[in-house]
C-alpha cells in the first residue's frame, strides 16, 4: 500500500515539470522562396520571440502565416508569397538582363541577328528558328556584353519556329513562363535586339486578339512595336512571365504583330543536341531534299524528306498552287508527280511510319485513291493519290 502511495505522489511531482519547458523550437519554412540570411530552425525561450529569416523569391512579396512574437509552442511558420507587378523602369531591367542577342553566320555567307532569352539557370536559350536558319556558326551575346558561342543546338522545329539553344554559363538569370495565358486587352512588354543592333529595346502595348494562327503555330497579336531582329524575343506580362515569343509583323499594317504562344513548345522533344557544325550538316543535307508543306497561303519547312530522296526515284513534275507544272523537283510547290512503283511506294509509306506518321484514311475518287498519312506532331499531312490505273502517284504534302 507504502508503495502505491509512493507511485501515485512521484506522478503528481513529476506533473508540473512536464509543462514548464523553457524553451521552443520555431521552425520557418521558406515555401519556395531561398534564405539569404537568418536560420531557419531556431530554439527560442518561452515567451520570446523569434527572429524571421531574410528570404528572398523574386517578383514576390512576403508574409509569415504565423505570428512568432511570443512562442509558446514548438511551431513552423511558413512563408506566404504574393505577386508583385513591377512597374516598366524596375520590369525593363529584369526582362532586358534575361534576353540575349543572337548572331548567325550562314551557309551563303550572310549574317543575321535576332534575341534569345534565358528559360532555364544552366545557359539553356529559346528563340526563333528563323534566327537561326542556314546558321554556319551562332554566337550569343547577354546583357552583360558577354559573347558565348553556342555550344548546342538542343531542339528545333521550322514548322513551329522554335529553336532552342544552350551555352556554357550557370546561374544565370532567366524567365519563367507564365502559369496563365495572356488575355486581349492585357498589357504586355517586348525585348528584342531591334534591327539587330539595337539592344534590349523596350516596347509596351496591348494584347489584341490571343486566337490567331500563322499555319499550325496559334499565336497572340499585340500592338506592342517589334521590328527585324526582335525575332525570338520574350513578350512578358506585368509579373515579368513570358507569354509570347515575339516573330512576325503585318508589314501592310500598323503595329500588327504576333508571338507565339509559349504552349508551342509542346511540340519540341529536347532531344536532338547537335553541335553548331551538326546543324550546319543536317541543313546541307536534308533541307534542299525535303518539303514544304502548304497551307493554302504559305509554304513551311519541315523535316519531311522528298519521295525521290527515300525511293530514288525521278520526280517527273512540280506543280504550284495555281496549276502551273515545271519539270523536275522543285520546292514549295502545291504537289509532286512520280511513276507509280509499288515498291518505292512501300518503302516511302515505311519511312513516313519511321518518321512519326500514321494512316489516317484513304479516300475514293473517279480517277484513283488517296492515302492520309499524318503527323500530328509537327502538323504534316501527306496526301499520297495513286491514279486507278497505277501508273501515277501524286504526293501533296500540306499543313
Amino acid at each position: 500500500m507504502k508503495k502505491g502511495i509512493f507511485v501515485v505522489l512521484l506522478s503528481l511531482l513529476l506533473l508540473p515539470l512536464a509543462g514548464c519547458r523553457r524553451s521552443y523550437t520555431v521552425i520557418f519554412d521558406p515555401n519556395g522562396g531561398q534564405i539569404v540570411s537568418g536560420e531557419a530552425v531556431q530554439t527560442v525561450p518561452k515567451g520570446t520571440s523569434a527572429s524571421a529569416p531574410v528570404v528572398q523569391y523574386d517578383g514576390y512579396s512576403l508574409e509569415w502565416d504565423k505570428d512568432f512574437s511570443n512562442v509558446m509552442e514548438d511551431m513552423t511558420v511558413t512563408a506566404q508569397w504574393t505577386r508583385i507587378e513591377m512597374d516598366s523602369a524596375d520590369l525593363a531591367s529584369y526582362v532586358q538582363e534575361r534576353t540575349v542577342t543572337v548572331t548567325v553566320d550562314t551557309i551563303n555567307g550572310h549574317e543575321n541577328a535576332g534575341t534569345g532569352f534565358f528559360i532555364d539557370d544552366q545557359g539553356t536559350i529559346l528563340t526563333n528558328y528563323h534566327v537561326i536558319d542556314m546558321g554556319a556558326s551562332i554566337s550569343v551575346q547577354t546583357q552583360d556584353s558577354g559573347s558565348y558561342d553556342v555550344d548546342k543546338v538542343v531542339d528545333f522545329s521550322p514548322v513551329y519556329d522554335l529553336a532552342i539553344l544552350k551555352i556554357d554559363i550557370t546561374n544565370n538569370p532567366y524567365l519563367s513562363f507564365s502559369d496563365d495565358e495572356a488575355r486581349t486587352g492585357e498589357k504586355v512588354y517586348a525585348v528584342g535586339s531591334a534591327l539587330g543592333t539595337l539592344t534590349g529595346s523596350f516596347t509596351e502595348g496591348t494584347v489584341s486578339s490571343t486566337s490567331r494562327t500563322v499555319g499550325p503555330i496559334d499565336c497572340i497579336q499585340m500592338d506592342a512595336a517589334i521590328s527585324h531582329g526582335n525575332s525570338g524575343g520574350p513578350v512578358v506580362n506585368s509579373y515579368g512571365d513570358v507569354v509570347g515569343i515575339s516573330t512576325y509583323s503585318y508589314s501592310e499594317g500598323e503595329n500588327l504583330n504576333l508571338a507565339i504562344k509559349p504552349s508551342m513548345l509542346e511540340q519540341l522533344s529536347m532531344d536532338k543536341n547537335y553541335s553548331v557544325n551538326e546543324f550546319q550538316e543536317w541543313y546541307i543535307k536534308e533541307s534542299s531534299r525535303s518539303f514544304s508543306p502548304f497551307d493554302g497561303s504559305s509554304y513551311y519547312y519541315s523535316l519531311v524528306n522528298t519521295y525521290q530522296t527515300v525511293t530514288g526515284a525521278s520526280c517527273l513534275l512540280s506543280y504550284d498552287e495555281e496549276g502551273n507544272a515545271s519539270t523536275g523537283y522543285h520546292d514549295c510547290c502545291a504537289y509532286y508527280v512520280y511513276d507509280y512503283n509499288a515498291d518505292q511506294y512501300d518503302r516511302y509509306v515505311d519511312y513516313l511510319k519511321e518518321n512519326g506518321f500514321t494512316f489516317q484514311s484513304s479516300e475514293n475518287f473517279s480517277d484513283g485513291i488517296s492515302y492520309y498519312y499524318l503527323n500530328e506532331k509537327d502538323g504534316i499531312l501527306m496526301d499520297l493519290f495513286v491514279s486507278s490505273d497505277n501508273l501515277q502517284l501524286l504526293i501533296l504534302p500540306s499543313i
